[in-house]
């Protein structure tokens, strides 16, 4: 039986010492016939749903129409390399068509500015962006990694350089750790009605809260990552009834 049963029985001891033994921290006092709350973890190890990198591409010239044109020539082959594979994705992060280069010492000719309606001086270069994320089968591993470097490269003419790309570190990731609610919450109901089993009937009820906080994720490695939720049990008895003389 989890902990949550074990926090019943502290609890329990804590207010009837007749009824349960057990041990436990005590979370402080509460309010008159309200068990101090207590909060609750359920958690549960899930596999990562794919591997996935970030590409970024910038393509500089001195004609606005023709850099923007080359930058979309660039997106529509990467986009068909990607087309109609079930587990393979190419999404659009952000992207800023052709504006005037930043001028500043020490930056790079790659720096953009802000404000894409700004027209560029006579002979001024400007530069057109794109960001990417890139997305393969979690499940094939290396093989996924080799494919996903080759879907991403060879985009730009490596003897130009007035363009550019750069492929980010390929990562194991996990699409949304909501899509793991219903489990958690699975695990809360199971558990809960373990511990109702430990109440005496009709001196105590629980009360839960925190069911809709969000979930909670952490990276353990690999291809492993932990999901989690918090909740907040509390225990009150009924108030007691009026005596009438």
């Amino acid at each position: 039986m989890r902990s949550l049963t074990v926090a019943l029985l502290t609890t329990l001891s804590l207010l009837r010492p007749d009824l349960a033994r057990a041990g436990g921290d005590y979370v402080g006092p509460g309010a008159s016939g309200i068990a101090p709350d207590r909060v609750q973890r359920v958690q549960a190890e899930v596999a990562a749903d794919f591997l996935g990198t970030t590409l970024e591409l910038a393509i500089k010239g001195k004609d606005r129409a023709a850099v923007d044109a080359r930058l979309e020539a660039i997106l529509e082959t990467l986009r068909k390399r990607f087309e109609g594979q079930d587990g393979w994705e190419a999404r659009e992060l952000d992207r800023t068509f052709a504006a005037p280069v930043r001028k500043s010492g020490g930056k790079s000719s790659f720096s953009i500015l802000s404000g894409e309606d700004e027209e560029p001086k006579a002979d001024q270069p400007v530069v057109a962006t794109a960001r990417y994320s890139l997305r393969g089968p979690a499940e094939n591993g290396l093989k996924t990694v080799e494919i996903l470097r080759a879907k991403a490269s060879d985009l730009v003419d490596p003897k130009n350089e007035d363009e550019r790309s750069r492929v980010g570190a390929i990562a194991y990731g996990l699409a949304s750790a909501e899509d793991h609610r219903d489990e958690l919450l699975r695990q809360i109901k199971e558990d809960v009605a373990s511990a109702k089993a430990y109440l005496p009937e009709g001196e105590m009820r629980l009360e839960i809260a925190g069911l809709a906080d969000p979930v909670q994720v952490r990276h353990l490695g690999g291809n492993r990552f932990v999901v989690w939720l918090n909740y907040r049990l509390g225990f009150v008895s009924p108030k007691a009834e009026k005596t009438t003389k």
